[in-house]
């Protein structure tokens, strides 16, 4: 049984946060401009500082921690979905199997509250900066201005935080239909 139409809507909801952040970073890696940065900068900088995956990923147009996030909306829509209690058809062994519930609990509630925290955290910065109650965000490379670096920790104040949300909703709704 899946979850309520109401959580699954607010799951969704939060998810959606990912995708200003996640469209920024694929336009960088895929080599396009945005917020300032181009995207020849960003990736110069991923040779430079990247290990070998996120380096390999990123020659052929992924960037890591966009595919960390779709982990992460994979597991908060497994969370209210059917097949997120008993392992569909296409997982071999283990088809028709219900799924032990430790499994997508343990990282839902772990990854969600900490994403969760440091989302808000952004969020805040990000507020009490534009209020004028703490300082401007300080452009560092790749970022060449004060409100450029402002919208990305926006965005990923909204990403960090409707994912690691989406989880901890998905997990209190998974753990009541247990």
């Amino acid at each position: 049984m899946g979850a309520s139409l109401r959580v699954r809507v607010a799951v969704y909801l939060l998810l959606c946060g990912l995708v200003p952040w996640a469209g920024v970073k694929t336009v960088w890696t895929l080599g396009g401009d945005a917020l300032g940065v181009a995207g020849e900068t960003w990736l110069r900088g991923v040779e430079a500082d990247g290990g070998a995956v996120y380096r390999a990923l990123a020659a052929v147009g992924v960037d890591l921690t966009v595919l960390a996030a779709l982990l992460g909306v994979f597991l908060g829509l497994g969370l209210v979905q059917r097949w997120g209690m008993v392992f569909p058809r296409w997982t071999p062994l283990l088809a028709g199997r219900r799924v032990p519930a430790w499994l997508p609990l343990v990282p839902a509630w772990g990854v969600g509250a900490v994403l969760g925290l440091y989302g808000v955290v952004l969020l805040v910065m990000v507020v009490l900066g534009l209020l004028g109650v703490t300082p401007r965000f300080a452009p560092t490379a790749p970022f060449t201005g004060s409100a450029d670096i402002t919208w990305m920790v926006l965005f990923g104040g909204l990403a960090f935080g409707g994912l690691g949300g989406a989880l901890v909703v998905g997990a209190w709704s998974y753990m009541r239909r247990l």
